[in-house]
């Protein structure tokens, strides 16, 4: 490591920000690398700090990629929380900016549903990252529950689930095999929540 690359001491107490700087590095790592690709080395070298600093704010590599997640996923419910609109006419809306959402973040999307294989990487994903990703999509929920304002509560999020399946679709679509021609994104979006909605 070069001394241009070592990071600052920082002052006593200040813990918290050389955790926030390791997820702030790995998460610019991984819009433009694989994740397979990630190491405790590249992320701490990237930071600028030795190795063993990871592991005074992470057990392991697999928990700084959910702290990794848990941010990305912060970002894309600040997203939609900002779309205007009423009725179907914000369905779409927030639907349209998932799509962009998508497409603008690359790297980041894969990441954020990645299902890890590294056999470091625990089976089942921790529930903070679960609680995190319904909060993600609490705007759309909440634009189908209005709606759909006889629906149940069950009714609302099964609704809603089945057009995140469908944007998730056409978003991984998109990345896999960008040669394919799909349909205008405006016109899919307004069928889909014709059909989904009703």
């Amino acid at each position: 490591m070069t001394v241009e690359n070592r990071r600052a001491r920082s002052p006593r107490g200040s813990g918290d920000d050389l955790r926030d700087a390791l997820v702030t590095a790995t998460a610019k790592l991984l819009e433009t690398h694989d994740l397979n690709a990630l190491s405790v080395r590249t992320v701490t070298s990237a930071t600028g700090v030795s190795p063993t600093a990871l592991y005074l704010h992470f057990t392991d590599l697999p928990e700084l990629l959910r702290a990794v997640k848990a941010r990305f996923f912060s970002d894309l419910r600040d997203r939609l929380t900002a779309v205007d609109g009423t009725g179907r006419d914000r369905v779409k809306a927030l639907a349209l900016a998932y799509l962009a959402y998508a497409r603008e973040y690359e790297g980041r999307y894969a990441v954020m549903f990645h299902a890890h294989r590294r056999t470091d990487a625990p089976s089942t994903p921790a529930a903070e990252l679960v609680e995190l990703g319904w909060a993600a999509f609490e705007p759309l929920i909440a634009a189908v529950g209005a709606v759909l304002p006889d629906a149940s509560v069950d009714e609302i999020r099964e609704t809603s689930l089945e057009l995140w399946l469908a944007l998730h679709g056409r978003a991984q679509l998109s990345v896999a095999m960008p040669w394919f021609e799909l349909p205008d994104e405006d016109r899919y979006v307004d069928r889909l929540v014709r059909q989904v909605l009703g």
